[in-house]
């Protein structure tokens, strides 16, 4: 794991107010990759007891764009689609990677997939962000 920027990223999930409601941690950065874990509660729960689909499209989205913004770009994001494979029940944890597999100048793309702890996967989800602008090493410390 590059601490750098797991220190970077871990201040980015803190000022950002969802990201700190759902409760994300990082476990894993590198350029270009993120994995992280959140514990099912009953407040990101649906009717059914199974994680909320919006949530599940949240964690994606913002682990995507941990993932595409530590390639050296401020990001947002453009489009995204996910593919609810099997309901979110019956685990404490949910782990969600994401992996950078085409990074341009101005677009970039992002692969995601979301397990229980038993590795089981449940949902797979493509991103794509665009780069605002390169950061600089003054802007990525501070």
């Amino acid at each position: 794991m590059d601490q750098k920027l797991f220190q970077e990223y871990q201040n980015v999930v803190e000022r950002n107010p969802f990201a700190a409601k759902i409760g994300m941690e990082i476990l894993d950065i590198r350029t270009g990759y993120v994995y992280v874990k959140v514990k099912k509660k009953r407040e990101l729960e649906n009717i059914y007891g199974d994680l909320h689909g919006g949530c599940l499209y949240t964690i994606a989205d913002n682990t995507a764009g941990l993932a595409a913004g530590s390639c050296g770009y401020y990001v947002t994001t453009v489009n995204g689609s996910i593919q609810y494979l099997k309901a979110a029940r019956n685990t404490e944890y949910i782990f969600c990677s994401a992996k950078v597999i085409k990074q341009g100048k101005t677009i970039s793309a992002v692969h995601v997939e979301i397990k229980d702890e038993r590795g089981m996967l449940l949902n797979t989800a493509e991103f794509t962000f665009f780069n605002l602008k390169k950061k600089t090493d003054q802007e990525e410390t501070a």
